[in-house]
């Protein structure tokens, strides 16, 4: 634990990173947390993925708290003063601000507005962080990583996500939490319901944003905006802010069609300065220092990166082929909930058991799957774009981009979800004609010369599985079609049974009649006992 030691961090922290075996601090680390906890200096991280960012914050914000706690013992001890206790009390809720105003009529109207609501109760318990990331999923791993440095402390860490109960969520900060990771949309919601322990937002010590670039899109979290506006209402000299991204200094040129939309001329050249920039004083950041570690290759070199170009119709056959051939932990990319759905359906037929994740599916689901795909080693998770940022999955061998990337931004954080923690791995881009420009347009903003190398394919094995793909679409779509056949009529049913019909046969909605409906499952069966003989016969 000597390389640690530099660094000036609490005891009680080395013995947790001793613990979980971190016996030396990566690049993003030790050039993070000295200015942080030695200078207190904001700090605005650029770092590939896999490179320990979140410790880089988890740290100095946990040390810090620690230090001040220490030195608020001393001071209590040294000189007790009975009035601190109700003035420490009431820094918790603002003061009501009174407001008057001339009507019309030139006659006087008061308004008092901030008051506290009306279930609002005092708390001593002070908010110290408020963390905010993307995605609810990487909202529970960081508070599961800051947890395990925090383990012998007695600061307390809490996930304030969407998908759960919220009042399972207003009990949780009743307790009053130390630090509070969260989605911009639900903390937010909670905010909106005076939850009395986010009364101190303005207030907190420390506050982090993680995956910065695409938090702060207005079209993506327009909560945050809100939440950034209420957090710097009132200037906050003693906040300490965080900022960290894998691609925090990448930068490409808007799609036209906003440039229409907006009808503004939009600056050709964004520069990375001019990104950085407008990100300091989005957020209110005082002098930070930068710390830019993204290499000019952007993916870690540990990532092997290949593409297939094929046709639309192909696009399953290879991805069969690439997961029959290369046998690992696999993640697959879609650029579309319904696209995650059909892959789903159709990988299943093949008996490839997939794990699908999507914004649409409970939170609960959502994290059910993502445990079964980290306990299976052959594990087949496809997935929306909603986990490809900062999800730390160990052993991940393959990631398939099954549709382009629409930015570089997404290809490098899809991409960075192999490869982790030192490991290998390989990043798999699937093209197809329409698609290319596109593609092309990642690799332009990668300041790459060259295409990325083709995959070797063994043709006459490839024939083998485009047909097993043919059959597996061909039951989908049949399953489907009696799927909602079976519930149009049902429907139909309950309706004129609750309104005491009776239907002659002739008229139920026109669709497959019974009997055609025993033929079509019977059509149904012959397809799949058709293709698990071909199944059978492959490896």
């Amino acid at each position: 634990m000597d390389n640690w030691e530099p660094l000036n961090i609490r005891t009680e922290i080395l013995n947790a990173l001793k613990l979980k075996n971190f016996t030396k601090p990566t690049k993003i680390q030790s050039e993070s947390i000295p200015p942080a906890i030695n200078d207190n200096r904001d700090i605005l991280g650029a770092a590939e993925t896999g490179s320990g960012k979140t410790l880089a914050f988890a740290i100095p914000i946990l040390n810090g708290i620690l230090n001040e706690r220490s030195a608020i013992s001393v001071s209590d001890a040294s000189d007790s003063d009975p009035e601190s206790d109700s003035d420490s009390d009431s820094a918790n809720y603002s003061e009501p601000e009174v407001l008057e105003e001339l009507d019309e009529n030139g006659l006087g109207c008061v308004a008092v507005v901030n008051l506290p609501p009306d279930n609002y109760t005092r708390t001593n318990k002070k908010l110290w962080a408020v963390i905010l990331v993307p995605t609810r999923e990487l909202a529970m791993q960081v508070k599961n990583h800051i947890e395990d440095v925090a383990k012998f402390t007695d600061i307390s860490i809490a996930a304030i996500v969407g998908g759960l109960s919220t009042e399972k969520q207003e009990r949780i900060l009743k307790k009053g939490p130390d630090i509070i990771v969260a989605t911009p949309g639900r903390l937010w919601e909670m905010v909106q319901r005076n939850e009395p322990h986010l009364m101190q937002l303005n207030k907190v010590k420390y506050f982090v944003i993680d995956e910065a670039d695409r938090m702060v899109e207005t079209a993506h979290f327009p909560e945050l905006h809100l939440m950034l506006e209420k957090i710097n209402l009132k200037k906050n000299n003693k906040r300490q802010n965080f900022v960290f991204s894998a691609t925090l200094t990448m930068v490409h040129k808007a799609p036209y069609r906003i440039n229409i939309k907006n009808k503004k001329k939009v600056k050709k050249n964004l520069t990375p300065e001019d990104k950085l920039k407008s990100l300091i004083q989005l957020i209110g950041m005082k002098n930070p220092h930068v710390v830019n570690l993204t290499t000019v290759n952007c993916v870690t070199s540990t990532v092997k990166e290949m593409q297939i170009f094929c046709s639309v119709k192909e696009k399953d056959g290879y991805l069969y082929y690439f997961l029959k051939r290369n046998p690992g932990r696999s993640l697959v990319f879609c650029n579309s909930i319904s696209c995650v759905k059909r892959l789903a359906s159709v990988l299943s037929i093949l008996k490839l058991n997939p794990l699908p994740i999507h914004s649409n599916m409970i939170q609960k689901q959502r994290l059910k799957n993502l445990d079964k795909f980290r306990a299976n080693d052959h594990g087949l998770l496809l997935a929306t774009d909603v986990a490809s940022r900062g999800l730390d999955i160990i052993g991940v061998n393959h990631v398939i981009h099954y549709d382009v990337p629409r930015t570089a931004e997404i290809y490098i954080h899809r991409s960075g979800r192999t490869a982790r923690a030192s490991n290998i791995g390989l990043s798999l881009l699937i093209c197809t004609p329409e698609k290319k420009n596109v593609y092309l347009n990642v690799l332009r903003t990668m300041k790459r010369e060259k295409e990325l190398p083709r995959l070797e394919v063994q043709l006459r094995i490839l024939q083998t599985y485009l047909v097993c793909v043919k059959l597996a679409q061909e039951v989908t779509t049949l399953e489907e079609k009696a799927k909602k056949e079976t519930a149009s009529t049902n429907w139909f049913n309950k309706a004129a049974e609750e309104m005491e019909i009776l239907l002659d046969e002739d008229e139920l909605p026109r669709g497959m009649g019974s009997s055609d409906l025993k033929k079509h499952k019977k059509l149904v069966n012959s397809k799949r006992k058709q293709l698990d003989l071909f199944l059978s016969t492959i490896k």
